[in-house]
């Protein structure tokens, strides 16, 4: 049984693996832990703290504060393309805001309970998967609306202010129109409850924003907020400005031109989506740090094939997105978009649960 890795880091692994690696593995750590920022975040981020400071407002203005003199809650849909990074933006808005500092989102005593729709799924299921992040121990098979019950029970008891459904999508996918109403008319009555109001985000892709807009109800209560693909040029400058951030943390040089060559072909490798891009970056700087997992001993290894020079000499260049690429696509050079003379006319790595888009993107204000 391996050993979990524990605050200090030190594992069987660890006392295993030599300076070097543990020297790739502390920086590392640092470069996944930085946020990319973007406009679309600060939008988010206010977005939540009108929800989070929603409950304050009373219904009656002439009665004092109360669970049932609570204003309606509010609906916040956040959708955008597979890759964009949606979820890490959600749950980094929530984790930096003040009042939820506190809480861990996957707490059940904390004022927000973050649920991730699962595939296939009824409304039953929903209800199902509610109940266990509120805590409440499922121990025999209920009626769907005694699900529901509970679920509205549990919520006051735990005083929810914001619940999320993430992977939203996943409802329209799998559902007909009668089941997705009664997951419509379920949302309205979390916001409307006269024992208690949440307020509710939805996360997924563009078809969740249509499911909520076919419903006249659901759309008057909703703000919409969509992450947009990257577009080629207008996002070369942000996309190296996002690299050349994380190679400094990693303490590299970024090699080569930056903004004009390096950037647009990665915005292409990701298939225009932001976090797609940073997970790529992530790829190659820890390429750059750690071209060799293990030393080739001369005396006892005959090596054969390219070598790639890739070889850590302080720098991030082209080649090490080049392997990056390579290692997640499986491709050969000349569809290699870091590696192809006509990296436009190449193909990102696939991406089944995305739905139909252009390849040059959406219009600028994108990111995640």
């Amino acid at each position: 049984m391996s050993t979990p890795i524990g605050q200090d880091g030190r594992t069987e692994l660890d006392r295993a693996l030599n300076e070097r690696d543990l020297a790739v593995l502390a920086t590392m750590d640092r470069v996944k832990g930085k946020f990319i920022f973007t406009a679309v975040d600060r939008e988010l981020t206010r977005e939540i703290s009108r929800l989070i400071v929603q409950p304050a407002l009373r219904a009656d203005p002439r009665k004092p504060s109360a669970g049932d003199n609570r204003r309606e809650g509010r609906l916040l849909v956040f959708t955008g393309p597979s890759g964009a990074g949606k979820t890490s933006s959600l749950t980094r808005a929530l984790a930096r805001h003040p009042f939820l500092a506190d809480h861990a989102i996957d707490d059940p005593r904390g004022p927000v309970a973050m649920i991730t729709v699962t595939s296939p799924c009824t409304l039953k299921q929903l209800g199902r998967d509610t109940l266990r992040k509120l805590g409440y121990p499922l121990e025999r098979d209920l009626k769907e609306h005694m699900t529901w019950e509970r679920v509205h029970a549990r919520i006051a008891e735990e005083k929810k202010r914001i619940l999320i459904f993430d992977e939203m999508q996943h409802i329209t996918q799998t559902i007909n129109l009668v089941e997705q109403e009664k997951v419509a008319n379920t949302i309205k009555n979390l916001m409307i409850n006269h024992d208690w109001r949440s307020s509710i985000i939805v996360c997924g892709l563009p078809a969740v924003a249509r499911f909520i807009r076919r419903d006249e109800q659901l759309r008057r209560r909703a703000i919409f907020l969509e992450t947009k693909r990257l577009q080629l040029p207008y996002d070369n400058a942000d996309i190296a400005t996002m690299i050349t951030g994380l190679a400094k943390v990693a303490q590299l040089q970024v090699a080569g031109d930056i903004e004009t060559d390096l950037a647009p072909r990665l915005i292409h490798a990701s298939g225009y989506r932001l976090g797609i891009a940073v997970e790529f970056t992530h790829d190659a700087i820890e390429r750059a740090l750690q071209p060799d997992y293990l030393d080739v001993e001369d005396d006892d290894d005959i090596v054969l094939g390219d070598r790639r020079g890739d070889h850590g000499d302080g720098s991030l260049t082209l080649q090490h997105f080049a392997r990056a690429f390579e290692r997640r696509a499986g491709c050969q050079d000349e569809d290699n978009p870091f590696v192809s003379r006509d990296w436009i006319g190449t193909q990102a790595p696939a991406d089944p649960a995305s739905e139909p888009s252009t390849a040059s993107g959406s219009h600028k204000g994108g990111g995640r």
